[in-house]
């Protein structure tokens, strides 16, 4: 089979490695097969899973490797010479592995030197194309009668007075909720002066933030996504001050102290999905794994405060009592009797026992310590 022409779909010189193929013809010199239309589109990907090139493949079988004897010819040097043929047959594309130490990864499934794989091609209405790696190369590859993907919309698309109504509105609800904060927690008189502190604050930590963030995605993806990140960072400012109130409220409201002790909980969720959103704009392809790493991290950070709480206080929750008070009209567990509460308190004197006589006899080590320095 002869060489296919390459089909660009981006600038040139943005594809580390080289491909050779022959230069268009006319169609009436192409074989019918080509003619009639290609049988496969192999696409390369770069590391963001955008397209870098397209070939155009007008019959089967399909060689691909280093060596200019291949239909796709590429300039890997961690691919062989003769790397992988692949063949249709019917539903199933055959994969033959040829003389190579890095073999052919496809999903999870590794293929060595010498293997043949046949995979089934989906053609149904969720197939996909089907992914391969080529030493560090990435290739698709399209089929004509599998489904094509719904086109996404994109982000220009959507009017600008629209994108900012989200920013504008998020940005008015966590001023409002910093600014109720900060009057409950300072005095009248410093009030002034505590709000405009706590707006500098908040502007310039915002402008650092996603600055930061913006600043990665640029590296990374070549796009800034200022928005993306302040939209993050605004709706996540509003989680976390809602996160903090909410189960304080629940707490006095229903009696559930359990509420407040445990609410850093939901601070770390919070905080790790922030986290994956911002890290989404700067590894679009791989939102599996940014899953999974914040996941990880948030059940890491519970772990590490559950285990500082119990060295620091002998239990896994962060509150000794409950310390937020409310109108007692949000009150709506009933009340309990004097006697009720004085009877509970008994369950403490073993625990607090315990304590005092450790605490002596750490006393008492101290004492005869020192007197044995003397």
């Amino acid at each position: 089979m002869d060489p296919l022409t390459i089909v660009p779909s981006s600038a040139p010189g943005e594809w580390p490695g080289t491909m050779t193929s022959a230069p268009p013809a006319l169609d009436a010199a192409l074989p019918p097969a080509v003619a009639a239309g290609p049988v496969a589109l192999v696409e390369i990907l770069d590391r963001d899973g955008q397209v870098r090139q397209s070939v155009a493949i007008g019959a089967w079988p399909l060689r691909i490797g280093r060596a200019l004897d291949n239909e796709i010819v590429l300039g890997d040097t961690h691919v062989a010479a003769s790397h992988l043929t692949l063949t249709r047959r019917e539903q199933v594309l055959e994969l033959e592995v040829g003389a190579t130490r890095n073999g052919v990864q496809h999903g999870r499934k590794y293929l060595r030197a010498g293997e043949l794989e046949a995979v089934a091609i989906d053609t149904g209405p969720g197939g996909a194309p089907i992914e391969l790696t080529l030493g560090r190369t990435r290739l698709r590859i399209r089929l004509p009668d599998q489904p094509l993907a719904a086109e996404q919309a994109l982000a220009a698309a959507v009017p600008l007075a629209k994108r900012l109504r989200l920013i504008a509105v998020a940005a008015v609800v966590l001023v409002l909720g910093l600014t109720f904060s900060t009057y409950l927690e300072t005095d009248p008189d410093a009030f002034g002066r505590a709000l405009g502190n706590m707006l500098l604050t908040a502007v310039l930590g915002a402008a650092i933030w996603c600055s930061a963030w913006a600043m990665l995605s640029k590296i990374f993806t070549h796009q800034a996504h200022f928005g993306w990140h302040l939209r993050v960072f605004l709706l996540s400012s509003i989680a976390l001050l809602a996160v903090g109130a909410v189960p304080a409220v629940l707490a006095f409201s229903l009696s559930w102290t359990w509420l407040t002790d445990f609410a850093f909980v939901g601070m770390i969720v919070v905080i790790a999905a922030a986290l994956y959103f911002h890290l989404l704009a700067v590894e679009p392809a791989k939102h599996r794994m940014l899953r999974w790493f914040a996941a990880a991290g948030a059940i890491a950070g519970i772990a590490v405060t559950m285990w500082f709480n119990e060295q620091r206080t002998d239990q896994l929750g962060e509150e000794l009592y409950m310390n937020h008070l409310f109108p007692p009209a949000l009150r709506i567990a009933r009340p309990v009797p004097a006697e009720r509460l004085v009877d509970s308190l008994t369950s403490l004197k073993a625990t607090l026992d315990k304590k005092a006589k450790d605490a002596a006899a750490s006393g008492a080590d101290d004492g005869s310590a020192r007197d044995d320095d003397q």
